[in-house]
Protein backbone atom coordinates (compact mmCIF):
# COMPACT_ATOMS: atom_id res chain seq x y z
CA UNK A 1 0.00 0.00 0.00
CA UNK A 2 2.93 2.14 0.61
CA UNK A 3 3.83 1.90 -2.50
CA UNK A 4 0.87 2.52 -4.12
CA UNK A 5 0.46 6.08 -2.09
CA UNK A 6 3.81 6.64 -3.11
CA UNK A 7 3.47 6.35 -7.17
CA UNK A 8 -0.13 7.73 -6.91
CA UNK A 9 1.08 10.91 -5.05
CA UNK A 10 4.25 11.48 -7.58
CA UNK A 11 1.71 10.87 -10.99
CA UNK A 12 -1.05 13.41 -9.49
CA UNK A 13 1.25 16.28 -8.80
CA UNK A 14 3.02 15.33 -12.35
CA UNK A 15 -0.37 15.65 -13.55
CA UNK A 16 -0.81 18.48 -11.53
CA UNK A 17 1.62 20.04 -13.67
CA UNK A 18 -0.56 20.27 -16.40
CA UNK A 19 -3.03 22.91 -14.84
CA UNK A 20 -1.57 25.96 -16.17
CA UNK A 21 -1.65 25.36 -19.72
CA UNK A 22 -5.29 23.75 -19.01
CA UNK A 23 -6.15 27.18 -17.61
CA UNK A 24 -4.05 29.43 -19.70
CA UNK A 25 -6.38 28.16 -22.98
CA UNK A 26 -9.37 27.60 -21.29
CA UNK A 27 -9.42 31.74 -20.26
CA UNK A 28 -8.06 32.18 -24.39
CA UNK A 29 -4.35 33.70 -23.17
CA UNK A 30 -3.06 31.33 -25.19
CA UNK A 31 -3.90 29.09 -27.78
CA UNK A 32 -3.41 25.01 -27.85
CA UNK A 33 -1.13 25.49 -31.44
CA UNK A 34 1.16 27.71 -29.07
CA UNK A 35 2.41 24.65 -27.61
CA UNK A 36 4.27 23.34 -30.44
CA UNK A 37 6.75 26.00 -29.14
CA UNK A 38 7.40 24.56 -26.17
CA UNK A 39 7.59 20.88 -27.98
CA UNK A 40 10.31 22.32 -29.69
CA UNK A 41 12.27 23.77 -26.91
CA UNK A 42 11.40 20.50 -25.20
CA UNK A 43 12.98 18.42 -27.84
CA UNK A 44 16.08 20.29 -28.89
CA UNK A 45 16.92 21.40 -25.57
CA UNK A 46 15.50 19.75 -22.15
CA UNK A 47 15.42 16.07 -23.23
CA UNK A 48 18.80 16.04 -24.49
CA UNK A 49 20.46 17.92 -21.62
CA UNK A 50 18.61 15.47 -19.30
CA UNK A 51 19.87 12.50 -21.17
CA UNK A 52 23.46 14.66 -21.01
CA UNK A 53 22.97 15.32 -17.43
CA UNK A 54 22.38 11.45 -16.62
CA UNK A 55 24.96 10.43 -18.71
CA UNK A 56 28.03 12.51 -17.07
CA UNK A 57 27.09 10.72 -13.36
CA UNK A 58 26.85 7.22 -14.80
CA UNK A 59 29.51 5.06 -13.40
CA UNK A 60 31.21 2.92 -16.38
CA UNK A 61 32.46 -0.41 -15.17
CA UNK A 62 31.78 -3.71 -16.26
CA UNK A 63 28.65 -4.69 -14.63
CA UNK A 64 27.03 -0.92 -16.02
CA UNK A 65 27.87 -1.52 -19.67
CA UNK A 66 26.54 -5.14 -19.20
CA UNK A 67 23.24 -3.60 -18.41
CA UNK A 68 23.08 -1.44 -20.16
CA UNK A 69 23.64 -3.33 -23.34
CA UNK A 70 20.92 -6.20 -22.24
CA UNK A 71 18.58 -3.06 -21.71
CA UNK A 72 19.27 -1.88 -24.80
CA UNK A 73 18.76 -5.53 -26.28
CA UNK A 74 15.47 -5.85 -24.36
CA UNK A 75 14.44 -2.94 -25.47
CA UNK A 76 14.94 -3.82 -29.32
CA UNK A 77 13.16 -6.87 -28.84
CA UNK A 78 10.15 -5.32 -27.07
CA UNK A 79 9.42 -3.45 -29.64
CA UNK A 80 9.13 -5.50 -32.57
CA UNK A 81 7.22 -8.11 -30.54
CA UNK A 82 4.94 -5.35 -29.90
CA UNK A 83 4.62 -4.65 -33.44
CA UNK A 84 3.81 -8.20 -33.97
CA UNK A 85 1.49 -8.36 -31.47
CA UNK A 86 -0.56 -4.60 -32.46
CA UNK A 87 -0.23 -6.41 -35.94
CA UNK A 88 -2.93 -8.88 -34.69
CA UNK A 89 -4.93 -7.08 -32.20
CA UNK A 90 -5.75 -4.06 -34.71
CA UNK A 91 -6.93 -6.26 -37.06
CA UNK A 92 -10.47 -5.33 -37.13
CA UNK A 93 -9.68 -1.76 -37.72
CA UNK A 94 -10.65 -1.46 -41.41
CA UNK A 95 -9.70 2.44 -41.39
CA UNK A 96 -5.34 2.18 -42.23
CA UNK A 97 -4.92 5.24 -41.26
CA UNK A 98 -6.97 4.71 -37.79
CA UNK A 99 -5.37 1.25 -37.47
CA UNK A 100 -1.33 2.84 -37.81
CA UNK A 101 -2.00 5.54 -35.36
CA UNK A 102 -3.65 2.75 -32.91
CA UNK A 103 -0.38 0.41 -33.00
CA UNK A 104 1.71 3.26 -32.91
CA UNK A 105 0.21 4.76 -29.84
CA UNK A 106 0.29 1.27 -28.58
CA UNK A 107 3.46 0.02 -29.13
CA UNK A 108 5.53 3.33 -28.09
CA UNK A 109 5.56 4.87 -24.42
CA UNK A 110 5.97 8.92 -22.84
CA UNK A 111 9.33 7.31 -21.12
CA UNK A 112 11.10 10.45 -21.92
CA UNK A 113 8.53 13.16 -20.89
CA UNK A 114 6.81 11.93 -18.46
CA UNK A 115 8.75 8.79 -17.78
CA UNK A 116 12.17 9.79 -16.91
CA UNK A 117 11.07 12.65 -14.48
CA UNK A 118 8.59 10.30 -12.71
CA UNK A 119 11.65 8.00 -12.38
CA UNK A 120 13.79 10.60 -11.20
CA UNK A 121 11.42 11.51 -8.71
CA UNK A 122 10.70 8.34 -7.25
CA UNK A 123 13.72 6.42 -7.54
CA UNK A 124 16.31 9.40 -7.88
CA UNK A 125 18.59 10.74 -10.32
CA UNK A 126 21.37 8.45 -9.83
CA UNK A 127 19.61 5.26 -9.37
CA UNK A 128 20.63 2.61 -11.98
CA UNK A 129 17.11 2.74 -13.07
CA UNK A 130 16.85 6.04 -14.44
CA UNK A 131 20.01 4.91 -16.28
CA UNK A 132 18.59 2.29 -18.06
CA UNK A 133 15.77 4.35 -18.74
CA UNK A 134 18.00 6.75 -20.97
CA UNK A 135 18.80 3.87 -22.90
CA UNK A 136 15.14 2.07 -23.08
CA UNK A 137 14.31 6.30 -24.70
CA UNK A 138 17.52 6.08 -26.82
CA UNK A 139 16.12 2.85 -28.76
CA UNK A 140 12.67 3.42 -28.82
CA UNK A 141 13.36 7.27 -29.71
CA UNK A 142 15.43 5.18 -33.13
CA UNK A 143 12.47 3.07 -33.97
CA UNK A 144 9.55 5.54 -33.28
CA UNK A 145 11.56 7.59 -36.35
CA UNK A 146 11.79 4.28 -38.44
CA UNK A 147 8.68 1.99 -37.75
CA UNK A 148 6.88 4.38 -35.88
CA UNK A 149 6.75 7.22 -39.19
CA UNK A 150 5.97 4.02 -41.53
CA UNK A 151 2.94 3.13 -38.77
CA UNK A 152 1.40 6.26 -39.08
CA UNK A 153 1.87 7.29 -42.75
CA UNK A 154 2.06 3.83 -44.50
CA UNK A 155 4.85 5.14 -47.01
CA UNK A 156 8.08 3.43 -46.48
CA UNK A 157 9.73 6.63 -48.03
CA UNK A 158 8.71 8.70 -45.07
CA UNK A 159 11.00 7.06 -42.81
CA UNK A 160 14.37 9.14 -42.32
CA UNK A 161 17.48 7.43 -40.95
CA UNK A 162 19.07 10.38 -40.83
CA UNK A 163 16.65 11.77 -38.38
CA UNK A 164 16.59 8.58 -36.41
CA UNK A 165 20.32 7.92 -35.96
CA UNK A 166 21.12 11.90 -35.75
CA UNK A 167 18.17 12.86 -33.03
CA UNK A 168 19.06 15.24 -30.14
CA UNK A 169 18.79 12.19 -27.90
CA UNK A 170 21.25 9.93 -29.09
CA UNK A 171 23.72 12.48 -29.97
CA UNK A 172 23.38 13.88 -26.48
CA UNK A 173 23.86 10.20 -24.93
CA UNK A 174 27.19 10.08 -26.61
CA UNK A 175 28.60 13.27 -26.15
CA UNK A 176 27.83 12.58 -22.02
CA UNK A 177 30.03 9.06 -22.73
CA UNK A 178 32.65 11.18 -24.09
CA UNK A 179 33.35 13.37 -21.51
CA UNK A 180 32.58 10.74 -18.65
CA UNK A 181 35.14 9.04 -20.22
CA UNK A 182 37.75 11.39 -20.95
CA UNK A 183 37.03 13.11 -17.57
CA UNK A 184 36.58 16.11 -18.82
CA UNK A 185 33.29 16.63 -16.48
CA UNK A 186 35.90 16.64 -13.36
CA UNK A 187 38.01 19.11 -14.90
CA UNK A 188 34.94 21.68 -15.56
CA UNK A 189 32.04 21.03 -13.08
CA UNK A 190 30.49 23.23 -14.47
CA UNK A 191 29.24 20.98 -17.58
CA UNK A 192 26.94 19.01 -14.96
CA UNK A 193 25.76 22.13 -13.35
CA UNK A 194 24.85 23.67 -16.91
CA UNK A 195 22.97 20.77 -18.06
CA UNK A 196 21.48 20.14 -15.05
CA UNK A 197 19.86 23.39 -15.22
CA UNK A 198 18.23 22.78 -18.06
CA UNK A 199 17.61 19.56 -17.50
CA UNK A 200 14.87 20.85 -15.08
CA UNK A 201 12.78 21.99 -18.14
CA UNK A 202 11.79 18.43 -18.78
CA UNK A 203 8.98 18.02 -16.37
CA UNK A 204 7.09 21.43 -16.06
CA UNK A 205 7.24 21.96 -19.71
CA UNK A 206 6.24 18.35 -20.89
CA UNK A 207 3.56 18.68 -18.65
CA UNK A 208 2.35 22.30 -19.63
CA UNK A 209 2.35 21.14 -22.90
CA UNK A 210 -0.22 18.30 -22.13
CA UNK A 211 -2.30 20.81 -20.34
CA UNK A 212 -2.88 23.36 -23.18
CA UNK A 213 -3.41 20.27 -25.67
CA UNK A 214 -6.57 19.11 -23.21
CA UNK A 215 -7.52 22.90 -22.77
CA UNK A 216 -8.23 22.55 -26.68
CA UNK A 217 -10.48 19.50 -26.62
CA UNK A 218 -14.10 18.40 -24.50
CA UNK A 219 -12.30 16.66 -22.24
CA UNK A 220 -15.62 14.29 -22.07
CA UNK A 221 -15.06 13.37 -25.70
CA UNK A 222 -11.96 11.75 -24.47
CA UNK A 223 -13.74 9.07 -23.49
CA UNK A 224 -16.25 8.09 -25.57
CA UNK A 225 -14.18 6.45 -28.08
CA UNK A 226 -14.02 2.77 -27.58
CA UNK A 227 -10.72 2.93 -29.55
CA UNK A 228 -9.61 5.52 -26.70
CA UNK A 229 -10.29 2.03 -24.25
CA UNK A 230 -8.91 -0.29 -26.27
CA UNK A 231 -5.69 1.38 -27.06
CA UNK A 232 -5.59 1.79 -22.98
CA UNK A 233 -5.88 -1.20 -22.32
CA UNK A 234 -3.12 -2.61 -24.46
CA UNK A 235 -0.60 0.62 -23.74
CA UNK A 236 -1.56 0.56 -19.71
CA UNK A 237 -2.09 -2.41 -18.45
CA UNK A 238 -1.90 -6.04 -21.57
CA UNK A 239 1.76 -5.02 -22.43
CA UNK A 240 3.17 -3.58 -19.06
CA UNK A 241 1.81 -6.43 -17.27
CA UNK A 242 3.11 -9.37 -19.82
CA UNK A 243 6.63 -8.07 -20.32
CA UNK A 244 7.12 -6.92 -16.60
CA UNK A 245 5.85 -10.67 -15.99
CA UNK A 246 8.61 -11.72 -18.29
CA UNK A 247 11.43 -10.08 -16.80
CA UNK A 248 10.00 -11.10 -13.44
CA UNK A 249 10.19 -14.41 -13.82
CA UNK A 250 13.86 -14.25 -15.18
CA UNK A 251 14.95 -12.36 -12.23
CA UNK A 252 13.77 -15.44 -9.68
CA UNK A 253 14.85 -17.84 -11.46
CA UNK A 254 18.02 -16.47 -12.02
CA UNK A 255 18.53 -13.84 -8.87
CA UNK A 256 21.95 -12.98 -10.02
CA UNK A 257 21.34 -12.69 -13.60
CA UNK A 258 21.15 -9.02 -15.95
CA UNK A 259 17.49 -8.86 -14.87
CA UNK A 260 17.47 -7.42 -11.65
CA UNK A 261 15.19 -4.72 -9.41
CA UNK A 262 16.48 -1.74 -11.38
CA UNK A 263 15.77 -3.42 -14.96
CA UNK A 264 12.54 -4.44 -13.49
CA UNK A 265 11.65 -0.97 -12.70
CA UNK A 266 12.67 0.68 -15.69
CA UNK A 267 10.58 -1.53 -17.65
CA UNK A 268 7.57 -0.65 -15.63
CA UNK A 269 8.11 2.80 -16.23
CA UNK A 270 8.58 2.50 -19.74
CA UNK A 271 5.70 0.41 -20.57
CA UNK A 272 3.22 1.49 -18.09
CA UNK A 273 3.54 5.28 -19.09
CA UNK A 274 0.91 6.50 -21.76
CA UNK A 275 1.15 7.13 -25.27
CA UNK A 276 3.95 9.98 -26.70
CA UNK A 277 3.05 13.13 -26.87
CA UNK A 278 4.94 13.20 -30.24
CA UNK A 279 1.93 11.42 -31.41
CA UNK A 280 0.30 14.40 -32.44
CA UNK A 281 2.81 16.10 -34.53
CA UNK A 282 3.93 12.30 -36.42
CA UNK A 283 0.15 12.57 -37.25
CA UNK A 284 -0.08 16.36 -38.83
CA UNK A 285 3.75 15.33 -40.61
CA UNK A 286 2.83 11.85 -42.19
CA UNK A 287 -0.63 12.16 -42.74
CA UNK A 288 -1.84 10.06 -40.25
CA UNK A 289 -5.02 10.09 -38.08
CA UNK A 290 -4.66 13.44 -35.98
CA UNK A 291 -7.93 13.13 -34.39
CA UNK A 292 -7.26 9.72 -33.24
CA UNK A 293 -3.54 10.69 -31.88
CA UNK A 294 -4.76 13.70 -29.27
CA UNK A 295 -7.72 11.30 -28.53
CA UNK A 296 -5.41 7.95 -27.57
CA UNK A 297 -2.37 10.64 -26.30
CA UNK A 298 -4.67 12.36 -23.66
CA UNK A 299 -6.90 9.68 -22.92
CA UNK A 300 -3.89 7.18 -21.46
CA UNK A 301 -2.43 9.99 -19.88
CA UNK A 302 -5.71 11.00 -17.69
CA UNK A 303 -6.20 7.11 -17.28
CA UNK A 304 -2.79 6.07 -16.48
CA UNK A 305 -3.15 8.46 -12.80
CA UNK A 306 -4.84 5.47 -11.81
CA UNK A 307 -2.29 2.39 -13.72
CA UNK A 308 0.71 3.26 -13.22
CA UNK A 309 0.29 3.23 -9.42
CA UNK A 310 -1.22 -0.05 -8.99
CA UNK A 311 1.41 -1.80 -11.59
CA UNK A 312 4.19 -0.64 -9.29
CA UNK A 313 2.81 -1.54 -5.98
CA UNK A 314 2.02 -4.91 -7.29
CA UNK A 315 5.72 -4.92 -8.82
CA UNK A 316 6.92 -4.17 -5.18
CA UNK A 317 4.90 -7.18 -3.70
CA UNK A 318 7.21 -9.13 -5.85
CA UNK A 319 10.41 -7.59 -4.89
Amino acid sequence: MEAFIIMLKNVVVFVALALPGYVLVKTKMLKSEQSTVLSTLLTYVGMPFLVLSNTLNLDFNADTVGSLLFSAAVALLCVFLLLLATGLLTKGEKNVQTRGMMRFCSIFSNNAFLGLPLAIAVFGAQSKAVSLLIVFNIVTNVLMFTLGVYLVSGDKNAVSLKKAFLSPNLLAFFLGILLNLTGVKNYVPEISNYSGYLSNLVTPVSMTILGMKLGGVRFLSLFTSAKTYYVALLRLLVFPVVIVSVLLVAYKLYPNGLVDEALLLAALIVYATPTPSSASAFADQFGGDAEGAVSFTLGTTVLSVATIPILYSLLCLFL
